[in-house]
């Protein structure tokens, strides 16, 4: 990594285009000359993502030689040099663009943006860039000077209008953290950045959604392009229109992002919702695949079971198939008592009642002892479920009792019963809401 220290100390031209476009310092610099500049940068950006930096920075360097103000060639370079953490080199960079096309607007725009960011953040740069007095004042006066010569250009406009009130109030000098009106500058613009949808329809925002995919994908509008897709889905929701919105969702999933979490739950969610149990095991299969981990399987293994349970037709053996799988990836305790409430709720599917009364009696011994509501309820709704596929609705409605009151059944004659007494001696009854939760778990069934 080349620091400021070290670029200053270097006398050396080669040493230097090691940063910068060689054709900065050379007139006589020659390289084959590019026709198609959009596909040359395609190539440059997808070397660049990979880390490629030397061959990326090359074929910018052929670009600006035949095309010195292609302004998407020097975003390029920037990009290379942060990766760095050189925002000093980027300046240096676009002040030597500018000198060489002193006309190009765009060019400009960015060497005052990298001012305005040094400004406001990078203090100790600021203070490298040779401007006595206050850099933000600096920077107010060249956005000023600069909109006189592009009075079209309104988002300079705009940005000097900012600028202009971060100098009133001291933004660059005081706290940000204790600066009231940049607070509330600051959330002002938050809510209407979050807000400003709002009043859109899911039409118009399937509309709008349609309007930024038509345009070139790029590193820089994929988050707007996740964004919009949300909000876009969010839209469909509120209005009750589902499938279009699970429409929306496996788009996303398809065509942007296989491993983006919130995408997959949305997929999730309004699959379950809509009994589409076909769909929930594709995203499964797929995300499994890419994944390999005992969660993902796991989350396999549910949607089969959740297929088979609600629709009354035989567990696949695909299912069973995952098992194997899952056992040798069970290490943590936590992942062990996750594979074996599957395996208690696959023998109650499957009518093996027998197995599940012995791996719930079994893990009742394993958590005597255990205080956590939540994980003993676990084993309470599987007690419950086995009593319904038994034909025992007594023993349903008893698992409430055992659970409020365990002492009373601790010398019950069923042995079953003496488990569940003994496994929710020791729960925690703090929180009613727990009890209430486990109470409605039981009535659905």
């Amino acid at each position: 990594m080349i620091t400021r220290k070290k670029f200053l100390a270097l006398s050396s031209l080669g040493a230097v285009s090691l940063l910068f476009p060689n054709f900065l310092f050379s007139k006589s610099f020659k390289r084959t000359h590019i026709i198609d500049v959009d596909a040359a940068l395609k190539e440059a950006a997808s070397l660049r993502r990979v880390g490629k930096f030397e061959e990326a920075k090359k074929i910018y360097d052929d670009i600006l030689a035949g095309y010195p103000g292609e302004v998407r060639a020097y975003d390029g370079l920037r990009k290379i040099i942060l990766s760095g953490g050189q925002q000093e080199d980027v300046i240096k960079l676009l002040g030597e663009a500018v000198k060489i096309n002193p006309e190009n607007a765009d060019i400009k725009q960015r060497l005052y943006r990298e001012y305005f960011n040094a400004a406001m953040g990078n203090k100790k740069l600021a203070g490298t860039l040779g401007i006595e007095g206050r850099v933000l004042v600096e920077v107010k006066e060249k956005y000023a000077s600069f909109l006189e010569g592009h009075s079209n250009h309104h988002n300079i406009a705009k940005q000097l209008e900012k600028i202009t009130k971060f100098v009133e109030w001291n933004a660059d000098t005081e706290n940000p953290h204790t600066n009231a009106p940049l607070k509330k500058y600051r959330k002002d613009q938050y809510q209407y950045n979050k807000n400003r949808f709002n009043e859109y329809s899911s039409e118009q925002m399937s509309a709008k959604l349609g309007e930024l995919l038509s345009k070139p994908n790029n590193d820089i509008r994929r988050p707007h392009i996740r964004e919009m897709y949300q909000l876009t889905l969010k839209k469909y929701r509120k209005e009750k229109n589902t499938d279009v919105a699970l429409e929306h969702a496996i788009k996303y999933y398809d065509t942007v992002n296989k491993q983006d979490p919130l995408f997959i739950k949305y997929i999730r969610d309004l699959a379950k919702y809509q009994k589409k149990y076909d769909t929930l095991i594709e995203l499964e299969a797929q995300n499994h695949n890419i994944k390999k981990t005992f969660w993902s399987a796991l989350a396999l293994f549910d949607a089969y079971l959740r297929k088979a349970e609600d629709t009354h037709t035989p567990v696949p053996s695909e299912l069973t198939a995952l098992i194997p799988f899952l056992k040798d990836n069970t290490l943590a305790p936590t992942k062990k008592f996750e594979l074996l409430t599957r395996l208690i709720k696959l023998d109650i599917i499957t009518g093996q009642t027998d197995a599940a009364k012995n791996k719930i009696q079994e893990e009742c011994r394993n958590m005597y002892g255990v205080s956590n509501a939540h994980t003993i309820d676990r084993l309470n709704v599987l007690a419950a479920r086995y009593y319904v596929k038994t034909g025992n609705d007594d023993g349903k409605k008893k698992v409430v009792g055992i659970a409020v009151n365990p002492k009373s059944y601790l010398e019950d004659a069923d042995d079953f019963v003496k488990s569940l007494a003994m496994m929710n001696l020791s729960r925690d009854s703090s929180k009613i809401v727990h009890l209430q939760n486990l109470q409605k778990l039981i009535d659905k069934l």
